[in-house]
């Protein structure tokens, strides 16, 4: 499976003159309030007015990989990865490196010198 387009690549797409230019007329204004303020956490609703009418324009900016709808990319990060680790507090640190890189959400509980890490793997959102 390909991976799908997410708000972070209309985000880096929108940089480029090119793409922009592709989108439908009907987005102008929007764009051009979006170049005055490119980095603004309130362009994340221009994002997803993108991924929703303009999914052609995607397709062809991002031709190796797949336009999904919203509520697709919602369900998928809804899901779950959990990993229990059951260890000595002195082994703790090398449990946690073997997890590798990416975001992490992580509950602890200690007893004496056991303890006990619910880690659940998330996938970037936005």
């Amino acid at each position: 499976m390909t991976k799908p387009v997410t708000l972070m690549d209309v985000k880096q797409a929108l940089r480029d003159s090119r793409f922009r230019e592709s989108l439908p007329k009907e987005l102008d204004e929007d764009i051009r309030k979006y170049q005055q303020n490119p980095g603004c956490a309130c362009n994340v609703p221009l994002y997803k007015k993108i991924m929703t009418t303009a999914k052609d324009s995607l397709q062809a900016y991002f031709p190796n990989k797949t336009v999904v709808s919203l509520e697709e990319d919602a369900k998928r990060l809804a899901e779950n990865n959990f990993l229990v680790i059951s260890c000595s507090i002195n082994d703790l640190e090398e449990e946690l490196k073997k997890l590798g890189p990416g975001r992490k959400q992580i509950a602890m509980a200690r007893f004496e010198d056991q303890v006990t890490v619910v880690v659940n793997e998330l996938d970037f959102i936005y």
